[in-house]
């Protein structure tokens, strides 16, 4: 899952286990399911470390193409009368 990290990191001075370092506020990495549970407010501290990051699917543009009509017309033939 895809977090991002508050400002609490700085302030408590303590860095994530998942990274080697205190990152910066809206640093965003990796952790698990149950790692976020402990990092969004379920620890010693009481503070929330990070925030969910919503990946919203990315939609490319439909681009129509424009479609030519031609209408086919016939050449009417007459005989001529004899």
């Amino acid at each position: 899952m895809k977090v991002k990290a508050t400002n609490e990191f700085k302030k408590k001075g303590v860095p994530p286990a998942e990274l080697d370092f205190i990152p910066e506020e809206g640093f965003e990495f990796e952790v698990s399911e149950s790692r976020f549970n402990v990092l969004a407010g379920n620890n010693s501290f009481k503070v929330k470390f990070v925030e969910a990051v919503v990946e919203t699917a990315k939609k490319e543009p439909v681009v129509e193409k424009a479609v030519k009509k031609t209408t086919k017309t016939t050449k009417k033939t007459t005989k001529k009368s004899e």
